[in-house]
């Protein structure tokens, strides 16, 4: 991984607290880079399905835990576990499939993290 991506992986980090776990999707549809206490690689399929999706998709299992979609927009998809085990944030960069993969912890809202993810996820577009 680039050191580049690295530092706007780490500045996500710095800047949003709410963000437990992160995965880039790469423009081949590859992970190009997930946190160690995040293993999407058995999901990889349905988080591209997700992301090439102009709605219709009702939800998302990721390790075993179910979200619920409440936002499918070409700039974000967003959902949300409704046991109260997390949320997801899903934005793409712009390049093919390519996208920023955000847990976000239980005791935040999804929407408290979407300016940071979203802002992120600009600066990672034409690099992964």
């Amino acid at each position: 991984m680039s050191e580049e991506i690295n530092s706007i992986i780490n500045e996500l980090f710095d800047v949003e607290a709410t963000v437990g776990g992160i995965a880039l999707i790469g423009s081949d549809n590859q992970i190009k880079f997930q946190t160690e206490n995040w293993d999407l690689s058995g999901d990889l399929a349905s988080i591209i399905e997700l992301i090439e999706a102009e709605g219709g998709i009702g939800r998302i299992v990721l390790q075993g835990i179910t979200y619920m979609v409440v936002e499918n927009t070409p700039e974000r998809k967003i959902g949300t576990n409704i046991k109260g085990q997390g949320h997801l944030i899903i934005a793409p960069t712009g390049d093919n499939s390519a996208a920023l993969v955000c847990y976000i912890i239980p005791e935040a809202g999804p929407r408290d993290a979407l300016f940071n993810v979203q802002e992120a996820a600009q600066k990672l577009k034409g690099k992964i």
